[in-house]
């Protein structure tokens, strides 16, 4: 792997702020703004920024899959980025694909002992995808991955300073051996023990694909310690993977079979008694790495990295962490590295931004107030726990439906030493004395309390640090002297009060338990060195004492009988100790260099299950309508901060900062409305009946128990007429798209300037293909789908594929070549991608004949899904705006934009990027566009393409008058999945408008979408869905109303022309008109052929 200069000198801090100038010759970008691996991901869906990929993917009801077991992300993925020509659709489909099937191969045990399955959440989903493409270009062609990314380190070094610059990869280099590493940089609590289940059977896949899965020697997974090597081996089980702890001496039985967990202090250069030298392994192996972090802080030639290097030289590796950015810090060589290896960044800047995890405050301490004040500060951070505490204890059973957990208090440190550290012990000390002074001096704390609560506590600089902090402690109407007790009875256990007492648990060791007299025990000490603990307490005057404690308090935490409140200097929490619990941390022994610790130790703070599991605070999760939010929920869903001494605090806030974490987020929500204009007459809308039979058709549950099962099988017109329609919209597999997504460079796209070559496979190709492989892998193709009700056959698979009337391909005649034997894997890849489209194609068709009979028209009615909601189900609806409170001159301008529309007045709106689009005849306006994601807008705001077209309609209505004389016009932005009108016979289609052209008691409804084109075939059911549309017009048989299809492409006819190799006016035959190279024209030809109900041309 080649590597940068060497370095002294510190790197530039990891947060996105803007680039810092400096004139020392050190870097100035900071390492976010470097992740070339991860920005050459983003350009293949032609983004540059994470943001307007997520954008799409924000709203919680995209999560999980449609009927057809398909992710509604990527319907939304293509709905809105349409044109990829290094993604195409087909592509993103068969990824899509491949993470339903490990989903399911995940959620097989979960199921069956009736727990909750896996769901992704958008940003894991991403992951995934991310995954899927790198890994599918590094089995297919390295050497073009390796220049794609060289030509994106390139295209990043351009406009940086040298300084800044980063190393590409060697391209007279082996590319495989330099690529064969990927990184995740992933928030604590994001799931990426999830994630990293999926990546497993990812890499398996794509070792089946390519015939290489003898080449894999071992599975391995290194852990940072034993402790975590556990966690994995019981969330393996839980996953139905088979795993172990390594055993040194084991036979070696299942070897590339199970995955082994191997604690990394057991590999050693050379062979000891507890240790295994390194050298004892081959290279080709998958190798994870969890808590990356641990790995990189020894430096890239640190025994740990080297490790993991040589046990992956020949195979491959993913790698973990939460903390890249502190790892990186001042090292040239691991910048140089993890820029090239991050595959997807959601690090805690995204995962907070998008609502994750608990609320944060900082309890700042100063050092005049460290130095006078410091037990006011202190109790004033206890009361802080004991609201959290109290709150919890009164109305826990409202916070249940939100996944609450009973508060704790926990006192953690940097420090991972195995020995007690002198100033852990320092701090530890300083906390005991604390307690043991509130607890032994009843006058002097009631005195703090009242000072705390009634008078605050100010700095010199005269800012009452605990403003705002006690609200509800406040209404309780408590004297100081009734919350100390209370504090003695909710937070120690000794409602009657007593002396601390230290005690040594001999049954658990590295424990000591504190509790006050011989109550039940509220707090344990975790610690490396508890002998030495113990006799430093007995020095200051602190009570101990030893114990015969079988069990382990710390153990024990998690447990709904616990009587721990509080936590101190636990090692483990860093890595690998999970609790929901975590409510107040205090900081000890917070070093400059320990970054990575302190980060990881706040992502553990901050997790949160959230209502329904969503991981989400209250305050940002979509609840249903019966849900309240609790008053006060939010003092449980934040996380207070403080530190012993004040240059702990100062160092958190800088290492937060560097995160690019805000010091207390402040996100605001700003509801728009919307003017409603339903027309002077009851407009008609087709839409599937909600039941048939009292069978729900949402899910097409309808179809699945109602409905006829088919058998798949070649169309036979002859036989059945109506299987006609599959010769006649056949399906299309355009190979070109993937032949290009494989070799191209990524960095820099083209056309495809000549028509491609058409062909079939034969009998000759055929005679190659394994069947009853075919035959399966379309079995599970079919269960991953849900379509139970369909029958395969293998006679009917081998019929099918001799059969050429139902299909074209669209490949390089040398691809088809039978000249080699290694071709046969790439044409069974050619014939089950057939399969599965045709299966789909062949379904789709049983269901919409099936369903056709029960489509009706429907009068468009106000609660339409198709309005925005907001928050406001019932009345006139709502766009809802997330933004920061920082975002002042955005506020302002959104709320003259609300006064507007509450006024009438609907003058013309812009404003750093966002336009209002005023069309008194689309059925509600404002519609919004947003040319860059400065804030989140649901619904989602209008494309280029959608607000051209918007534009172009209006354009058309305000210019000609005559026309309209005798007509009316109505626009509506159908909406994606599960609120949209679609249509399963072209694809399970949504066009992106619905126009209505009234003329007297006729009505004209036209169902138009604007997109590009390029890599739809022309039968796609897309582009046939002209015709598709009349049928279901005659099918319904209403004379008043009359149906047309129309796409508005955005990609050149001359393009297309050469594509499918057919004219211009043949194009338009098919309702297809060019929104560029005919803007003046094309929407009067869209309304002439309305008003004049000319049927389509026969084709």
């Amino acid at each position: 792997m080649p590597r940068g200069r060497p370095r002294n000198s510190a790197a530039a801090a990891a947060g996105p702020a803007a680039p810092r100038r400096r004139a020392n010759g050190r870097p100035q970008v900071p390492f976010v703004h470097k992740l070339v691996l991860n920005q050459w991901l983003l350009s293949l869906f032609d983004v540059k920024r994470f943001e307007q990929l997520a954008e799409h993917l924000r709203n919680e009801k995209l999560e999980g899959m449609d009927e057809n077991n398909v992710h509604h992300f990527h319907h939304a993925l293509t709905a809105q980025l349409f044109n990829l020509t290094k993604l195409p659709t087909e592509l993103l489909l068969e990824y899509d694909q491949n993470i339903v099937k490990h989903t399911q191969r995940l959620n097989e045990r979960r199921i069956t002992r009736g727990e909750a399955p896996i769901v992704w959440k958008y940003f894991q989903y991403l992951t995934l995808l991310f995954t899927e493409i790198y890994l599918d270009r590094y089995f297919s062609d390295p050497a073009a991955l390796l220049k794609a990314i060289n030509e994106q380190v390139a295209a990043c070094n351009a406009d940086k300073p040298e300084a800044d610059h980063i190393a590409p990869f060697k391209e007279d280099g082996e590319a495989w051996l330099q690529i064969n590493k990927i990184a995740y940089w992933s928030a604590t609590g994001s799931g990426k023990t999830l994630l990293m289940h999926a990546n497993i059977l990812q890499y398996q896949f794509y070792l089946d694909k390519h015939g290489r899965r003898r080449e894999l020697n071992r599975i391995i997974l290194l852990t940072p310690n034993e402790g975590l090597s556990q966690q994995h081996l019981r969330e393996f089980e839980a996953a139905g993977l088979a795993a172990e702890l390594f055993q040194k001496d084991g036979t070696g039985l299942f070897a590339g079979q199970r995955i082994e967990i191997l604690d990394i202090h057991k590999l050693k250069d050379e062979m000891g008694d507890k240790t295994i030298a390194i050298d004892a392994f081959e290279g080709n192996n998958l190798v994870l790495v969890d808590e990356g972090h641990r790995g990189a802080s020894g430096g890239e030639e640190g025994a740990w990295m080297r490790f993991r290097n040589a046990l992956c030289e020949k195979g491959f590796s993913f790698e973990y962490s939460a903390t890249f950015g502190q790892a990186v810090k001042g090292n040239r060589a691991l910048t140089d590295t993890y820029t090239k290896s991050i595959l997807f960044d959601y690090s805690y800047r995204y995962f907070y931004g998008d609502g994750f995890g608990k609320d944060y405050q900082i309890l700042n301490l100063d050092e005049g107030t460290q130095a006078n004040h410091l037990d006011a500060y202190l109790v004033a951070c206890l009361l802080a726990f004991f609201q959290q505490q109290r709150l919890f204890k009164e109305q826990g059973f409202a916070f249940r439906p939100f996944n609450i957990d009973k508060p704790l208090w926990i006192f953690v440190g940097g420090s991972v030493t195995k020995t007690l550290a002198s100033r852990d012990a320092s701090d530890i000390i300083e906390i005991l004395k604390f307690l043991s002074r509130y607890l032994s001096n009843r006058s002097a704390s009631i005195e703090r309390i009242e000072r705390v609560l009634n008078q605050g506590l100010v700095t010199a600089g005269g800012k009452n640090l605990f403003a705002g902090r006690f609200t509800y402690l406040n209404t309780l109407g408590l004297s100081a002297a009734q919350v100390f007790d209370e504090t003695l009875a909710v937070l120690f256990n000794a409602a009657g009060g007593g002396a601390l007492h230290v005690e040594n648990l001999k049954g658990a060791t590295g424990e000591i338990a504190l509790r006050v007299g011989d109550n039940e025990p509220f707090g344990v000490i975790n610690v490396g060195d508890d002998a030495k603990l113990v006799k430093l307490c007995e020095d200051n005057g602190i009570a101990t004492q030893d114990s015969e404690f079988a069990g382990s308090l710390f153990h024990g935490i998690n447990t709904p009988h616990s009587t721990v409140n509080l936590l101190i200097g636990s090692k483990k929490f860093t890595e690998g100790w999970n609790s929901w619990r975590v409510s107040t941390m205090g900081l000890m022994n917070v070093g400059q260099t320990e970054g990575s610790q302190i980060i990881q130790l706040f992502g553990r703070g901050v997790r949160l299950k959230g209502y329904g599991s969503s991981l989400k605070r209250s305050g940002k999760a979509q609840l249903p309508d019966e849900i309240e939010r609790p008053k006060h929920i939010g003092a449980l869903e934040t996380l207070s901060i403080f530190g012993i001494r004040a240059d702990y605090m100062a160092q958190f806030r800088d290492f937060l900062e560097e995160e690019g974490l805000p010091v207390n987020d402040d996100r605001i929500e700003f509801m728009l409305p919307i003017i409603k204009n339903l027309g002077t007459q009851k407009l008609k809308m087709i839409r599937l009946k909600n039941t048939i039979n009292g069978v729900s058709t949402e899910f097409g549950d309808a179809f699945r128990r109602l409905g006829p099962i088919p058998t798949l099988s070649k169309p036979d017109p002859a036989k059945e007429e109506a299987t006609a329609y599959l010769q006649k919209n056949q399906v299309v597999l355009n190979w070109y798209p993937k032949i290009q997504a494989m070799k191209s460079g990524g960095v820099a796209g083209g056309d495809v300037e000549a028509a491609p070559n058409q062909a079939h496979l034969n009998a000759r190709h055929i005679a190659f293909l394994d069947l009853d492989r075919l035959y399966f892998e379309l079995e599970r193709f079919k269960a991953e789908r849900g379509w139970y009700n369909l029958n395969l056959s293998a006679d009917g698979i081998a019929d099918l594929l001799t059969d050429q009337s139902w299909y074209q391909l669209l490949i390089p005649a040398e691809e088809l070549a039978c000249d080699s034997f290694e071709k046969v894997r790439l044409w069974e890849e050619i014939a089950l991608s057939l399969l599965k489209k045709f299966t789909e194609r062949y379904y789709t068709f049983r269901k919409r004949e099936w369903e056709l009979p029960h489509l009706e028209f429907q009068e468009l009615a106000e609660n339409d899904p198709n309005f925005p909601k907001g928050r406001d189900e019932d009345g006139e609806g709502y766009y809802r705006i997330l933004l920061d409170r920082s975002q002042e001159e955005i506020v302002t301008k959104l709320t003259e934009l609300k006064d507007m529309i509450e006024k009438g007045d609907l003058k013309p709106w812009e404003f750093s990027g966002m336009k209002a689009i005023w069309f008194g005849r689309h059925l509600y306006e404002p519609l919004l566009y947003l040319d860059q994601n400065i804030v989140e807008v649901s619904p989602v705001p209008l494309n280029k393409g959608e607000r051209n077209l918007v534009e172009d309609v209006k354009s058309f209505h305000d210019g000609t008058p005559a026309f309209f004389a005798d007509k009316e016009l109505y626009l509506l932005r159908n909406l994606s999945k599960g609120r949209g009108v679609g249509f399963f016979e072209a694809g399970n289609f949504h066009p992106d408008f619905i126009l209505w052209l009234i003329s007297g008691s006729k009505q004209f409804i036209a169902f138009v979408d604007p997109k590009g084109i390029r890599n739809i075939g022309f039968n796609d059911p897309k582009i046939q869905f002209f015709q598709t549309i009349k049928d279901i017009e005659r099918r319904l048989g209403e004379p008043s109303v009359t149906l047309s299809s129309f796409i508005v492409s955005n990609t050149p006819s001359h393009v297309m022309r050469l594509l499918w190799a057919v004219d211009k006016p043949a194009m338009e035959a098919r309702n297809i008109l060019f929104q560029e190279e005919d803007k003046a024209t094309y929407v009067g030809k869209m309304m002439e052929r309305l008003s004049e109900m000319k049927a389509p041309l026969t084709v």
